[in-house]
């Protein structure tokens, strides 16, 4: 039984050993091992105590001498310069578009201002195109009543609106009016006529009307 326990204490040391070996053949081999780090492991295994290496010392790094410092500043303030200088550049390019802008802008609202007075000039030039196609019209119409018989302008006067009877009538001579007025005999016909004396009454002439007309 002690003899069964040796052997198996024995192949596990082995095991061990053989691990530790295989462990430090790949190191090597792959390069994670370098024979001072192959030493401190040995060493640890059998129970020394590990002292870290020294500290590597750049035996080449010397002061930085008066004139490598003074490159090395004035390269500084260069780039410096370099990088201030582009920003003052982008700077007055950024104002420049700027400028750019606010002078198309406001040519735009000059030109919406400009084609808005054109369009409302048109459309007074228009309004008052149909006024005078209005009133050419209508002159026309009172010329033409002026020429009819007066009872058949007294069956059109029936048909039509109070305030449009006395737009005609004030434009119209008075002794036509008189005799068209006088062709009103029924009652709706005289209370028609009624009604258009008292507006005529309070109505003044047309001047523009009256103007053209004469």
């Amino acid at each position: 039984m002690i003899k069964l326990i040796f052997k198996s204490l024995g192949l596990v040391l082995l095991i061990h050993v053989l691990a530790l070996i295989g462990l430090m053949l790949y190191g090597l081999g792959t390069g994670r091992f370098s024979e001072e780090k192959i030493q401190q492991y040995l060493a640890t295994w059998k129970g020394h105590k590990l002292v870290p290496p020294p500290p590597v010392v750049n035996e080449e790094e010397t002061a930085e001498s008066p004139s490598d410092a003074t490159a090395r500043i004035s390269t500084n303030e260069i780039q410096k310069e370099i990088l201030t200088r582009e920003i003052q550049r982008q700077i007055e390019q950024m104002n420049n578009m700027k400028y750019t802008v606010d002078l198309a802008r406001k040519k735009l609202d000059t030109d919406l201002l400009e084609l808005k007075q054109k369009q409302e000039s048109f459309q007074q030039t228009v309004k008052t195109n149909n006024e005078q196609a209005q009133d050419v019209g209508f002159l026309k119409t009172v010329a033409s009543y002026s020429s009819m018989k007066p009872k058949m302008v007294k069956n059109d006067f029936m048909n039509m609106d109070d305030k449009e009877v006395v737009r005609y009538l004030s434009v119209m001579k008075q002794d036509v009016v008189t005799k068209v007025l006088n062709q009103f005999k029924t009652d709706d016909e005289q209370a028609k006529r009624v009604r258009v004396l008292r507006m005529l009454q309070e109505k003044e002439p047309d001047e523009n009307i009256q103007t053209a007309k004469n």
